[in-house]
């Protein structure tokens, strides 16, 4: 229950403590400083009042160079009424960690977004209610482990523990947590201050991959694109790739250079390496199997190609991380 703990002071405050390490996610940090400061105006008080800490106190930077001022987080101590803690390239997870345990243990508040909800799922050996990530992190997490707790919903809540997809539903998930405080009609304001035309509930299914998204691509490229990201173990010929849109294979060739300027096999390829990159980048999974589940016959295949795309091998990716 999102609530002040502070009982002394006569003008009570919410707090909020967002937590963030080298290389955060800005996005999601911005996100939800807008959303407070936003719902303070609609309010026209200081209703929520937030603090930014991290593990390595002092000046810290965003994936995108920008550069916050950040407070120490002291183990399990001085906390807030809500702790977020944002995605980026995370270190060392135990101090968040060890915050969220003792929220959990006061019961607090806690939303994790994107990255962090990741490596919540690891680090939790048995999750006992529903738990979820980006859904990039999803395909991630179902690879290296069995988690039969994970949904694909943008937010699932486990007691006083929130995952979130985090990135651009980031606002919408502070939103959400905010409407415990805040009455019917200041978030339909505060929304509309934010320009935001619908706030997704919590329980909507998050989109996954290209093909989600009806605004950007036609039809038919559309199920050919769901097709692929649904078959990268096992790449489909074009020919048969075609037949399951109900297309000609030259149909859906010049359909693939008309609006993507590639063919369907470079574009298959693509997805298939962005899936490694992915798993290199943010499992210990060994590179033969990331070759199987992504499609290619050996450690060498990959290896070509994905330096090809990257730059780097898949093993010197895991060095320079």
């Amino acid at each position: 229950m999102l609530a002040p703990t502070d009982k002394s002071k006569t003008e009570q405050q919410i707090a909020f403590e967002i937590f963030v390490q080298a290389e955060f996610a800005y996005l999601e940090l911005s996100s939800i400083i807008a959303v407070l400061q936003t719902a303070n105006d609609v309010l026209n008080r200081d209703l929520f009042r937030w603090q930014i800490t991290s593990d390595t106190p002092g000046l810290v930077s965003s994936s995108s160079d920008l550069i916050v001022r950040a407070t120490p987080a002291i183990s399990d101590q001085y906390l807030s009424d809500c702790l977020c803690v944002v995605g980026g390239q995370l270190g060392d997870v135990s101090t968040w960690l060890r915050r969220v345990r003792a929220m959990q243990k006061h019961k607090r508040p806690v939303a994790l977004f994107s990255d962090a909800a990741r490596e919540y799922i690891k680090a939790t050996v048995q999750q006992s209610g529903p738990v979820t990530a980006h859904w990039r992190d999803i395909g991630l997490l179902r690879e290296i482990g069995d988690y039969p707790m994970l949904s694909e919903n943008l937010v699932a809540r486990n007691g006083t523990v929130l995952t979130c997809a985090g990135h651009g539903h980031t606002a919408e998930a502070i939103i959400g947590i905010l409407a415990e405080v805040l009455e019917p009609q200041d978030r339909a304001e505060l929304a509309c201050q934010l320009m935001l035309n619908d706030v997704r509930g919590h329980a909507q299914e998050q989109p996954k991959g290209l093909s989600a998204n009806p605004n950007f691509l036609e039809k038919r490229l559309q199920n050919a694109i769901r097709i692929m990201e649904e078959n990268t173990e096992h790449p489909l010929p074009t020919a048969s790739l075609a037949r399951r849109v109900g297309v000609s294979t030259r149909q859906l060739e010049r359909q693939f250079m008309l609006h993507l300027s590639t063919s369907p096999g470079k574009f298959y390829r693509k997805i298939r390496l962005k899936k490694a990159f992915t798993l290199v980048s943010n499992s210990q999974m060994p590179i033969i199997d990331i070759a199987i589940a992504c499609g290619f016959a050996s450690t060498s295949t990959l290896a070509q190609t994905f330096k090809a795309e990257y730059g780097k091998t898949p093993k010197k990716l895991r060095r320079t991380d």
